[in-house]
């Protein structure tokens, strides 16, 4: 089959200039333009935390991870036949001043950047 031929010339659209100025008419036939999109959402905007507030949300981590890494070790000591109840709070409190190694630009950069890892 071979290709028509068309007399026509081919008729392009005019286009609106990106910088032209919409009548009122426009505005109303598009209300699209009136409400902005509900599919994306903005970033959330960047907290700054207090050095108390750093200093907690670091120690929940340093304890879970601590706890994670030497769970063997501390169940160990757990079935320990001199390990008592009232010990348990030592070892806790012994535990947390692990915490006190890190300043508190190390403690500030490791929770931002967790959470920065939860926004993802």
């Amino acid at each position: 089959m071979a290709p028509q031929n068309n007399d026509k010339p081919k008729r392009r659209k005019k286009r609106k200039s990106r910088t032209e100025v919409s009548s009122d008419s426009d505005s109303e036939t598009s209300p699209a333009t009136e409400q902005p999109s509900k599919k994306f959402k903005s970033p959330p905007e960047p907290t700054t935390l207090s050095d108390a507030e750093v200093d907690k949300a670091f120690t929940k981590f340093y304890m879970q991870r601590l706890t994670t890494e030497f769970e063997d070790d501390l169940d160990k000591l757990r079935k320990a036949d001199d390990f008592k109840d009232d010990a348990l709070e030592i070892l806790i409190g012994a535990l947390q001043q692990g915490t006190s190694m890190f300043g508190m630009g190390e403690k500030r950069r490791i929770v931002e950047a967790g959470m920065g890892k939860k926004g993802e």
